[in-house]
């Protein structure tokens, strides 16, 4: 039985092998070029299948040039005999070569992979020669180089470019200046095309911000140049802020771009000449560059510079609100001061409010609304004040300022927010404690007035000594002077400190980036990507800010390179906050995993501030 199986396994292998063999002698793969060529004569190298090859497997032209190629064509043929048809097919893959040197020189076979098995062209042999001789064949071959050159010169690369525009060259400091990017694709592409890299130009000395809505596709719109009709997508809308005056470059734009052209190739072939011709399609790969952009950035006026003045460049409105102005001691009231516009908002400070002495406040939560999805960057950033009273009366809460640049009146303006009165009055804890006198009553005898005194009794024993003059009185006296000599000192120290605004911020960074930390992570759970990119920047930058005492106003990344390198913080932990920060910019259009690279960015973020808090 064993034998039998044995059999059995040893006829099925020869079976399948027969089969194999049969189905592969079934697939030929022949190559064709011309006997004989001239040094650097273009000549055309075709190969033919008639099986769909899924992969050209390798290549080797020998001393041959490649000067074109390969463009795929596929035709198909229907014959009827005696009533019974028959299709056939063929798929080639056409060089156009040119040779280097003379004598007989070979073209090895090409492979390629057909229904998982691999089949080779046929090698072919040219003889070069030096004068470019060779009778029909050559002529032939050269007719059809040239024929196929003016085929290719269907497709023209100045019809697909990138341009840069910018929407002021002269800003002020700190004013919004937006840069688009375009696509221009010419008619010559008839075949589709495809964007395989974006390389966004690196901006330094400028606050950026990428407009839009990053999920959606590129706005498209058609323009006529040069009485060609072009399709135009706007790959790219950025709000810049220059940080400092002077001339600062924004490098161009770059992308790879695969333009795809469709020919149509005549011949005599009966079938093909009705159809219209024999189509095959050419890929070109470009590597295409936009215009650079020159920002002359101008410094702001310094006459009637406002006092409170903290850099803020563009149009804003200023409001306020008290939730209520009648209040118990203990009680607590909500003051909210918000800042709307169009502009930086990221860089709106705290206004500085002179509260009364009696009031304990908070220090301000600060919520940013900032819309980025439409032409330019605009919101809103309110801070909100816990206040409560501690005594009674009447209190005025002064009003706020907010002064700006308006680049359209060349001029500062101040906002002012209203004042506020509010009457504080007594609490359930303020409430003063009354105590009445007991009822006197008349004083009664017990027993006797005075009593005998006994003469046997219990012996005496020494009495306790007194608590009064002893050295735990001293102790008593003194103690609660010396407490109050320390509780006198450690307020002093924590005022000192409150009103340190660089410690206090350098104290807080730590805890304020952790909990924004926090939320990204939220964002990085939700996979909120956009939002998540966001939260991560602003981390950054608050904690760089905080930590270093670098005013929102001037962060950029020269400055933060500055600032931690005075600090001796070594140059690998400062390339990667810069790359990291790049990477934020960047990375919400790079191809790939959002997923994985908001991993990374997470715990990029988490590390670096991790050193920092370690020195």
């Amino acid at each position: 039985m064993k034998r039998l199986d044995n059999y059995l396994k040893i006829a099925l292998t020869f079976l399948f092998s027969i089969v194999g063999i049969s189905l592969m002698a079934q697939v030929s793969c022949t190559a064709q070029a011309p006997s004989q060529v001239g040094v650097g004569q273009a000549f055309r190298y075709q190969v033919t299948l008639n099986e769909k090859p899924s992969k050209m497997l390798n290549t080797n032209f020998g001393s041959f040039d490649v000067l074109n190629g390969p463009s795929q064509g596929s035709s198909s043929s229907i014959s009827i005999i005696n009533g019974q048809m028959t299709k056939s097919s063929s798929y080639s893959y056409t060089y156009t070569l040119a040779a280097t040197k003379e004598g007989q020189q070979t073209i090895p076979g090409i492979t390629f992979s057909v229904n998982g098995s691999q089949v080779k062209s046929n090698s072919v042999t040219i003889n070069v020669v030096k004068d470019g001789g060779g009778g029909g064949q050559t002529q032939q071959a050269q007719g059809q180089g040239r024929q196929r050159q003016q085929q290719s010169q269907g497709f023209n690369k100045k019809d697909v470019f990138v341009k840069a525009y910018c929407s002021n060259t002269n800003p002020y400091v700190g004013e919004q200046v937006i840069i688009t990017h375009k696509l221009y694709i010419g008619p010559s592409v008839n075949g589709g095309y495809q964007v395989t890299n974006v390389n966004a130009p690196t901006q330094s000395g400028l606050w950026s911000y990428t407009l839009g809505n990053p999920d959606a596709d590129a706005p498209r719109s058609t323009e006529i140049i040069d009485g060609k009709k072009y399709t135009v997508f706007e790959v790219r809308r950025t709000a810049v802020f220059p940080q400092k005056s002077g001339k600062i470059t924004v490098t161009p734009f770059e992308i790879g771009f695969v333009a795809r052209v469709i020919y149509t190739q005549q011949s005599n072939d009966p079938f093909d000449m009705f159809f219209g011709g024999r189509q095959y399609a050419q890929d070109y790969e470009l590597d295409l560059k936009s215009n650079s952009v020159v920002l002359n950035c101008k410094a702001l006026p310094e006459s009637k510079q406002p006092e409170d003045f903290s850099g803020l460049v563009g149009s804003f409105k200023l409001s306020s609100n008290l939730s209520r102005n009648t209040l118990k001691t203990n009680d607590a009231a909500n003051l909210t001061i918000t800042v709307s516009g169009t502009g930086n908002l990221q860089h709106v400070e705290a206004p500085v409010i002179e509260f009364p002495s009696d009031f304990d406040v908070t220090d301000p939560k600060i919520t940013d609304n900032i819309n980025t999805r439409g032409n330019s960057v605009t919101g809103s950033r309110t801070f909100e004040y816990i206040i409560i009273p501690r005594e009674t009366g009447d209190f005025t809460i002064p009003a706020a300022t907010f002064s700006y640049f308006d680049p359209q009146s060349h001029s500062y303006k101040t906002l002012t927010t209203e004042s506020y009165t509010m009457k504080v009055e007594k609490g359930k804890g303020g409430d003063v404690a009354t105590v009445s006198s007991a009822n006197q009553k008349d004083i009664k005898f017990l027993s006797k007035d005075i009593r005998y005194i006994k003469t046997k009794g219990k012996a005496f024993y020494p009495q306790k000594a007194e608590f009064f003059a002893s050295p735990w009185f001293y102790v008593g006296m003194v103690l609660p002077l010396l407490l109050l000599a320390v509780f006198v000192i450690v307020w002093k120290k924590l005022m000192e400190t409150k009103q340190d605004v660089a410690l206090v911020k350098d104290r807080r960074a730590n805890k304020v980036a952790k909990k924004r930390l926090k939320r990204a992570g939220q964002l990085l759970k939700a996979e909120q990507k956009e939002d998540f990119y966001v939260e991560i920047s602003q981390v950054l930058w608050g904690y760089m800010s905080d930590k270093f005492h670098i005013p929102l106003s001037q962060l950029s990344m020269d400055t933060v390179e500055e600032k931690l390198k005075q600090k001796n913080v070594p140059d690998e932990d400062v390339q990667d906050f810069l790359a990291t920060l790049n990477q934020c910019e960047f990375a919400r259009f790079a191809p790939g995993d959002s997923s994985q690279m908001m991993t990374e960015m997470y715990q990029r973020a988490h590390n670096f501030m991790t050193k920092i808090e370690r020195r």
